[in-house]
């Protein structure tokens, strides 16, 4: 007996040709998590699927699951939004790129995360309004270490208990997940990335605020330039491996205020 239809809002993460008629598609939802399922002559389809199965696209598919499991079976999809500037804009395709790898990296097969998933498409819908990219990828970043259970220790030096303060210096550490003072950087061997006061207060105030006000956050060239490197070097702690895609920021981050090599330091 075939397996009951079920309906899911998700996120294509990933697509892959399978034989000359099929896709395989690696989506996030809100309803089962991340997924991998198979579309049956997508690439001839040219109702069910035609310009729906893109990466970064949001979407609502008719699935069915395997007998025994393996992939999901795919039937129909239907577009909610394509976000084809994400893919067409050479800059923003980079910065959403991130985002996607970030997804892929942290998100388990069926482990279902509304936080992270309204997250992720709070993302990509301001990258394709227009919002400065960089500064929200900082703040999707931010959120996102959050949400999978690596909150930034941002109050206080994580060795010595020091309370964070305009008069005095940190750094971030990305091995600690935190801030660590002058001295206690300087005493462990590993320096840090160094914040500025503001960066710190920047980076308070958006780990606070309702994801629908972070956007009015007012953020300068250095400030960018400082979290997103702690950001970059925290993630890269956490995966145990680069997130490639920041690769692609290189030949865009001048536009912003941003050298790609302040991004990788």
């Amino acid at each position: 007996m075939p397996a009951r239809p079920y309906e899911v809002e998700a996120i294509v993460l990933a697509t892959r040709d399978h034989g000359e008629a099929d896709l395989i598609v690696t989506y996030f939802s809100l309803e089962r998590g991340r997924a991998t399922g198979i579309a049956k002559g997508a690439k001839r389809s040219k109702r069910r699927f035609v310009n729906k199965l893109e990466i970064f696209s949001f979407l609502h598919l008719t699935c069915s699951d395997a007998a025994g499991g393996g992939l999901v079976f795919i039937h129909e999809a239907d577009l909610h939004t394509p976000f084809l500037r994400l893919r067409t804009e050479p800059s923003l395709y980079a910065t959403a790129s991130v985002i996607r790898e970030s997804l892929l990296l942290a998100l388990r097969d069926g482990e279902r995360d509304e936080t992270v998933f309204r997250l992720a498409l709070w993302a990509l819908h301001g990258l394709d309004a227009g919002r400065p990219r960089l500064s929200l990828l900082l703040l999707y970043l931010l959120r996102f270490y959050s949400a999978i259970g690596y909150r930034p220790v941002l109050e206080a030096c994580l060795t010595c208990g020091l309370e964070v303060s305009p008069s005095r210096n940190f750094a971030f550490s990305h091995l600690g997940g935190g801030l660590v003072c002058a001295t206690c950087a300087a005493a462990s061997g590993h320096p840090g990335t160094r914040l500025s006061a503001g960066s710190i207060r920047l980076m308070q105030s958006a780990m606070e605020l309702p994801l629908d006000k972070l956007h009015r956050l007012k953020l300068t060239d250095a400030m960018r330039q400082e979290c997103l490197a702690a950001l970059h070097l925290y993630g890269r702690h956490l995966f145990q491996r680069d997130i490639h895609s920041w690769a692609m920021l290189d030949a865009f981050g001048s536009r912003d205020g941003m050298t790609a090599r302040a991004i990788q330091r």
